[in-house]
């Protein structure tokens, strides 16, 4: 019997992001490993659910770039931006779009985690996360939203601030977003 692989390895096969080698042994294994076949069979039925959520809107997170591609694999319609810290970015969702994804480039050294708030320029909040978890090395958060959310959002400036939280090396304001916020579009046939 061949010791099962971590968690993490059989993620990185469900994702596609294990390599053609890795890919191998874990197949061979899973084949012949009742445990690990109804662990990849139960990843399977909740990446099905969650495509179903985000279409349907209602999911709202920090997500990785493999959840991210296999929602798009998955046929979920994702509209991106990326933004620097500090910068300012005019955005829209379109009618068919079901997640919209922002890519929040940063220095998040010394980090382990923060806080996300997104304000209105009223400075009413519109939406806030807390104790977001950061990767050793990172270098950006990816925020996945829904689509009905945004097209609910009024038609003005809208400023993301993420702070590191309790317990990081760093705390205060780590980085701050613009993101003028120009309503909902539809396509013209």
């Amino acid at each position: 019997m061949t010791t099962c692989p971590s968690f993490g390895e059989l993620a990185d096969y469900w994702t596609t992001d294990a390599t053609p080698a890795d890919v191998e042994r874990i197949e061979e294994h899973v084949f012949e490993c009742e445990r690990c076949a109804r662990l990849l069979s139960e990843a399977d039925r909740l990446r099905a659910g969650i495509g179903a959520v985000a279409q349907s809107g209602a999911v709202q997170a920090f997500v990785t770039d493999a959840v991210l591609n296999r929602l798009a694999r998955d046929g979920v319609r994702v509209r991106s931006y990326s933004l620097d810290p500090g910068e300012a970015i005019h955005c829209t969702v379109w009618a068919d779009d079901d997640v919209v994804v922002t890519r929040l480039r940063a220095d998040f050294t010394g980090i382990a985690s923060v806080d996300a708030e997104m304000r209105l320029d009223s400075g009413e909040q519109w939406a806030h996360a807390a104790d977001i978890p950061i990767r050793d090395g990172a270098t950006e958060l990816v925020l996945a939203l829904p689509a009905s959310e945004i097209r609910k959002a009024p038609v003005a400036p809208m400023r993301l601030t993420l702070r590191g939280a309790a317990g990081s090396a760093r705390t205060g304001v780590v980085a701050e977003y613009v993101f003028h916020h120009e309503g909902a579009l539809e396509r013209n046939s």
